[in-house]
């Protein structure tokens, strides 16, 4: 009975669904009468259309989904392996990102970095600054820069340089980390390196000073050498010239005493003798003051006669000069002026005459003579000194005038006293000293 029954209800079930389903044919009929073959042909087009449309949009879309993910994967790798140190920081400085150049920088596995923060790693001495800097890049929302040391375990401290920029919402910063340890190395080394040049220069300045002053002794003492050298031959010369009046002085003397108490002896003798004996007195004086004068600084620039400045000059030195057998000839032309300081002119003088007279000794030249010209030239006036001593060598010819260069004993020259000419005419008086060998001895030519 129960699977008669079980039977009958399937069979209502399976009547209604058929029912059903006839009624739903009858309705969809209603609402939707059959296609005709044209519509349903243009409905066929329609779709297949539609679909190469989606199938191109599809292609498109795999494209452009290659293209970004090959875009990415560039951005990636330059990310990943720039030179540069990338993190990405949240409010309070913990590490929400970071490449793989700046995971190396610390010497620690990217993956163990992230959610920790970056001021861990920085210095204890430079910790305030970083964070200071932090506060500025979240509050101004600008480009931020400084400089830090970086603690890395085991390792050297790490200086770098950390550019930042925080994010438009204020929530994250990108910051660019620059490893700048060589760089601090070398300034450091170069810090160093100008110290010691500093102190290099501080000494050098000091030995400098030391030799200076060590050479401007030397040159006093040598001037004074060359002082003393031509006051000695001033010396000289002042025998020479008060030898003849001393003998002629001494016979009057002499002959007052013979003729005393003589028929010979009247007043007029005596006055004739006395007169004759002051004016070799006077004379005497009269050479003295020559010889003082001959010394005395000029202070001011004055206009003098060149002709008289050579003739006082050779009347100190003409007579001493004569006794070594040279003669000295004189041929002034005109009457040549000259504007400067007279007695240094005939220092100038006197130095090149007595050159002269030692080359002249030197080579035992017969018939050694000195001739002097005075003329002008040019609107100068020219003063030439040659002699026939045979000339300057060549090899010494660019030499003659430099400070200390002689080619005398040490006990007969000191190399000063042309030095010294030279920068008088050229230096005190704008003029020009120059020699120049001319047949059979040497010229030197003085231009002011």
């Amino acid at each position: 009975m129960g699977i008669e029954k079980d039977e009958s209800l399937l069979t209502a079930a399976t009547e209604l669904r058929c029912q059903a389903e006839e009624q739903l044919r009858v309705k969809t009929v209603e609402r939707h009468p059959p296609l005709t073959m044209e519509k349903s042909q243009r409905l066929t087009h329609e779709l297949e259309v539609h679909q190469i449309e989606l199938e191109m949009q599809n292609a498109e879309l795999r494209q452009a989904r290659d293209k970004t993910e090959t875009i990415l994967d560039k951005y990636t790798e330059l990310y990943d392996f720039a030179p540069i140190g990338y993190f990405t920081l949240d409010g309070d400085g913990t590490i929400n990102a970071v490449n793989l150049t700046g995971a190396s920088l610390f010497g620690i596995v990217r993956d163990r970095l992230l959610g920790r923060r970056f001021g861990l790693f920085v210095a204890d001495k430079a910790r305030p600054l970083f964070t200071e800097f932090l506060d500025k890049v979240f509050a101004r929302q600008g480009d931020e820069s400084c400089e830090v040391m970086l603690t890395k375990e085991g390792n050297h401290p790490l200086f770098v340089q950390i550019e930042a920029v925080a994010d438009a919402a204020g929530n994250e910063c990108q910051i660019a980390v620059i490893n700048i340890t060589e760089r601090r190395r070398a300034e450091d080394l170069l810090a160093k390196e100008q110290l010691k040049t500093k102190e290099l220069n501080r000494s050098l300045e000091a030995r400098i000073v030391q030799a200076v002053e060590e050479l401007r002794q030397k040159d006093q003492m040598l001037i004074m050498r060359d002082r003393l050298a031509v006051m000695g031959e001033m010396i000289n010369n002042i025998a020479h010239q008060w030898r003849q009046p001393l003998n002629t002085l001494g016979l009057v003397i002499q002959e007052v005493r013979l003729c005393h108490g003589s028929d010979e002896f009247s007043g007029e003798f005596l006055e004739e003798n006395t007169s004759e004996a002051m004016e070799l007195i006077q004379h005497m004086s009269r050479t003295i003051d020559d010889f003082r004068n001959f010394f005395k600084s000029d202070k001011e620039i004055v206009a003098f006669s060149v002709n008289h400045v050579i003739s006082r000059t050779l009347s100190l030195v003409e007579k001493s000069f004569l006794d070594k057998k040279i003669g000295i000839t004189l041929h002034p032309e005109g009457e040549p002026m000259a504007n400067g300081y007279p007695n240094e002119y005939a220092q100038v003088l006197l130095n090149i005459l007595m050159n002269a007279r030692d080359a002249l000794t030197e080579h035992n030249a017969d018939g050694a003579l000195i001739s002097i010209r005075a003329f002008a030239e040019g609107g100068k006036t020219v003063v030439a000194i040659s002699d026939n001593a045979g000339g300057i060598a060549d090899e010494i010819m660019d030499k003659l005038f430099d400070a200390y260069f002689t080619t005398k004993g040490p006990d007969k020259g000191t190399g000063i006293g042309l030095f010294m000419s030279k920068a008088i005419i050229e230096k005190s008086m704008g003029g020009r000293l120059t020699v120049r060998n001319i047949g059979g001895g040497a010229e030197f030519r003085i231009e002011v």
